[in-house]
């Protein structure tokens, strides 16, 4: 597994291909092996639902910058990070909307600084998700793949 994604397309050039690329995250506490996600305020788009942390490229961001940028602006200053790992790509089936799913690593469960994109947020076991999920959130955290994954990453950081 790897810090980030090795991917290295430039937003501009997927432009070019009319795509709209996006990222998000959920955090693991080591401390307590509970995932975090956020309920989207009703200013943002599938709002009432509980979903990862991110949003979309800017500019000539790569991954990386962009994840950086999108957890600052949604949790305020994030500590005690330790890694992040891909979880997932998803493709829509017309092929214009591409999401990169990832987890991210933290010493401890942390109360995060919300802007107002989210009004809440939740530390959760793995599978007890909060309800309702948004669709693309449900999509990822069901599917078995991802499961094995994160089942990993809990044994192989939780306390």
């Amino acid at each position: 597994m790897v810090r980030y994604s090795t991917r290295i397309l430039r937003p501009w050039l997927l432009e070019s291909y009319n795509l709209i690329t996006a990222l998000g995250t959920v955090f693991l506490s080591k401390k307590t092996g509970k995932i975090m996600l956020g309920l989207r305020s009703e200013t943002s788009t599938f709002s009432g639902t509980w979903s990862f942390w991110g949003g979309k490229l800017e500019n000539t961001e790569y991954f990386g910058e962009t994840l950086d940028r999108e957890i600052e602006e949604e949790l305020g200053k994030v500590k005690g990070v330790q890694n992040t790992y891909a979880l997932d790509d998803y493709e829509s089936k017309d092929g214009k909307f591409k999401y990169a799913s990832y987890v991210t690593i933290v010493q401890e469960e942390f109360i995060p600084t919300l802007n107002n994109e989210h009004v809440g947020y939740c530390w959760v076991e793995v599978g007890k998700w909060p309800k309702p999920l948004h669709n693309g959130a449900r999509i990822i955290l069901e599917n078995k793949f991802n499961k094995k994954k994160i089942k990993q990453l809990v044994e192989l950081y939780a306390n």
